[in-house]
């Protein structure tokens, strides 16, 4: 077993991005819009601003109203699109229940969509189009992989969880190295047996523990998007890890795995939209 090590690979990105900053004639930025108290959601933002500053990466954070409409977002995203100051901006997800989330990222300039989730995006993604940005998460588990030289073409991978900003552009980042993929969710049935096929086996339900050694294949590749707290309180994966990981070739830890490979992906984005 082998431990996938995404703070290691991310710093080596980030110290990438930061020279290549350095060398523009432009001063790319990132603004993050987020809505409500959630705490866990001002931790990310904030994780992703100081990241940001560190490398030489401007912007600014937008904090709404728990209470805020539809309306408001969509009246913000528009300011933003029109601003030439702001090379690019991200809406952090998840949205309060009232907000419409298709809405607010169907509106989100696509030549300024850092995070990669407009509607049009994606559409070039599963269209295999370089042209367009790709999903920060679903960029940062493809680099991880191909940082460990993991071959998966035509291997079988299962994503647990169908979540538009995970899943979905993981199951079009995955078919087009010619995986084949199964996105399974809550209505799955026999799920331990059709995950116990995956050579790679991915999990963003965010649920602790969920995922034990009946789900999984001697040798498979362990990827945990998941982020919760346990039943002892304490910081916890989808995947039992103790379980799993004897079992798995390679596996991301919890935290230092996915999560930030996601944030040096979203500033990798960052960048390349300034330079286009």
């Amino acid at each position: 077993m082998q431990i996938l090590d995404g703070k290691k690979l991310s710093e080596k990105i980030l110290n990438d991005l930061s020279s290549e900053i350095r060398n523009l004639d432009i001063k790319p930025t990132l603004d993050i819009i987020i809505v409500g108290n959630d705490l866990s959601s001002q931790k990310y933002v904030e994780m992703k601003q100081q990241k940001a500053e560190s490398i030489g990466i401007g912007g600014n954070i937008h904090q709404l109203d728990q209470n805020s409409t539809t309306e408001a977002v969509l009246a913000l995203i528009d300011k933003l699109n029109q601003d030439n100051l702001v090379t690019s901006f991200m809406v952090q997800l998840p949205l309060p229940s009232q907000i419409d989330t298709e809405k607010v990222l169907s509106q989100i300039n696509p030549k300024k969509d850092a995070d990669g989730l407009s509607p049009f995006n994606l559409g070039l993604l599963f269209q295999k189009k370089s042209s367009g940005i790709v999903s920060a998460t679903a960029l940062g588990i493809i680099k991880l992989l191909e940082e460990y030289q993991i071959d998966v073409s035509g291997k079988n991978a299962v994503i647990i969880g169908r979540s538009p900003e995970v899943s979905i552009p993981l199951f079009a980042s995955l078919m087009a190295k010619n995986v084949t993929v199964t996105i399974c969710h809550t209505s799955t049935q026999n799920l331990p047996e059709i995950c116990k096929n995956a050579d790679i086996l991915i999990s963003s339900i965010g649920k602790a523990k969920f995922v034990n050694k009946n789900f999984i294949k001697e040798g498979a590749v362990i990827i945990d998007v998941g982020f919760s707290i346990d039943s002892n309180g304490s910081l916890s994966g989808d995947f039992d890890f103790d379980q799993v990981a004897p079992i798995s070739s390679f596996i991301t830890p919890v935290p230092g795995g996915v999560g930030p490979m996601t944030i040096a992906s979203l500033l990798s984005n960052t960048v390349q939209i300034a330079k286009k």
